[in-house]
C-alpha cells in the first residue's frame, strides 16, 4: 500500500490508526472527509504517540533560542485602506500576533518532527482526506515545515488563510487559554459576508466552534473561508504547534516577503550556523 509500509511506528500510534490495513486507511479517509465537509475542519486525535509528542516538543523547545519572535498588530484582509469604509467595517481591524516562529532550517534532519513531515504516507494520507489528486510537501526553505510557540500571554489573532488548507499537529497545550477558535465556512469566493465575519471577531457564539484538542492531534484545516484565531495563553506551559505545508505543485516556494513576516530573514542558513545557536 503506497506510502505505508514505511510509516514511523515510534512516532505514529499505528495501533490506533490502522494505516496498513486497506479497510483501516479508507475508514480514517472517509472520517477525514465528513468533518472537513462538516465543519472544514478534521482532527485525528492521538495520531502521533505520546512519547514522541513529548519528543518533538522538547526538540522545538530546545530551538527557542534561535526563533524569531513576532509581536505584531495584523488585519485579517492584510492592509487594506481606510477610505470609504465604515470604522467598524471588519477589514480595517487590527489584532494581535504575538509568538515565537522556528524555521525547516532549524530542525535536526533525523529529528522527529522533521521524520514524520518527510514521511511519504503523511502526504498521501493529507491528500487522499483532501480528496486531492496529488499534494507535494512545499520546497520553501523555511516555512515548509515550521512551528510556533505561545507562552503567557502570547496569541494568534483573527485571520484567514491565504492558502486552500493548513496541516498542523499539536504537541503541548498550555495550562489554559491558547484555545483554537474558527468560523467555519463563513464566506466564499463570491460572498465575503462582513457582517457575520464582523459578528465572529466580536465573539457571536452562534457562528464559532472550538474544538477540543489535546496533544498528538492531527489538524487538517481549510482556513481560507473560515476566519479563526488562537486566544491568548494562560500560565507557563508553553503551546506548541507544527505546521506542515502541502501544495499541488511541486516545486512551490511562500513570497520572501511572507518568510521575512514569519521568520525575519528570507534565506536558510548553513547547517554550522544553525547548528551554533
Amino acid at each position: 500500500m503506497q506510502g505505508t509500509a514505511d510509516a514511523p511506528g515510534d512516532l505514529v500510534d499505528l495501533d490506533r490508526y490502522l494505516l496498513n490495513s486497506e479497510s483501516g486507511r479508507a475508514a480514517i479517509i472517509a472520517e477525514g472527509r465528513r468533518q472537513l465537509a462538516v465543519d472544514g475542519c478534521a482532527i485525528l486525535p492521538g495520531f502521533v504517540r505520546p512519547d514522541a509528542v513529548a519528543r518533538m516538543a522538547a526538540e522545538v523547545m530546545d530551538l527557542l533560542p534561535g526563533a524569531h519572535r513576532r509581536d505584531l498588530m495584523l488585519g485579517a484582509y492584510g492592509d487594506v485602506s481606510a477610505e470609504g469604509l465604515p470604522s467598524d467595517d471588519p477589514r480595517l481591524r487590527r489584532t494581535p500576533y504575538s509568538m515565537h516562529a522556528v524555521a525547516t532550517d532549524q530542525f535536526e534532519p533525523a529529528g522527529p518532527v522533521l521524520r514524520l513531515y518527510m514521511w511519504d504516507g503523511l502526504t498521501q494520507l493529507i491528500s487522499d482526506m483532501l480528496d486531492e489528486p496529488v499534494l507535494y510537501r512545499v520546497a520553501d526553505p523555511l516555512m515548509s515545515c515550521n512551528a510556533t510557540i505561545l507562552g503567557e500571554g502570547d496569541q494568534h489573532g483573527w485571520h484567514f488563510d491565504s492558502n486552500d488548507f493548513v496541516i498542523s499537529l499539536l504537541l503541548q497545550a498550555p495550562e489554559g487559554g491558547g484555545r483554537f477558535i474558527f468560523a467555519p465556512g463563513i464566506r466564499s469566493d463570491s460572498e465575503p459576508s462582513y457582517a457575520d465575519v464582523a459578528a465572529a471577531m466580536d465573539g457571536d457564539a452562534s457562528l464559532l466552534r472550538e474544538p477540543p484538542m489535546e496533544a498528538g492531534a492531527l489538524i487538517l484545516f481549510r482556513g481560507k473561508y473560515s476566519i479563526h484565531r488562537v486566544t491568548p495563553v494562560t500560565g507557563t506551559r508553553k503551546r506548541i504547534i507544527a505546521l506542515f505545508s502541502y501544495d499541488r505543485r511541486p516545486d512551490m516556494q511562500f513570497s520572501e516577503r511572507s518568510r521575512l513576516n514569519v521568520f525575519g530573514r528570507t534565506q536558510a542558513r548553513p547547517r554550522s550556523a544553525v547548528a551554533a545557536e
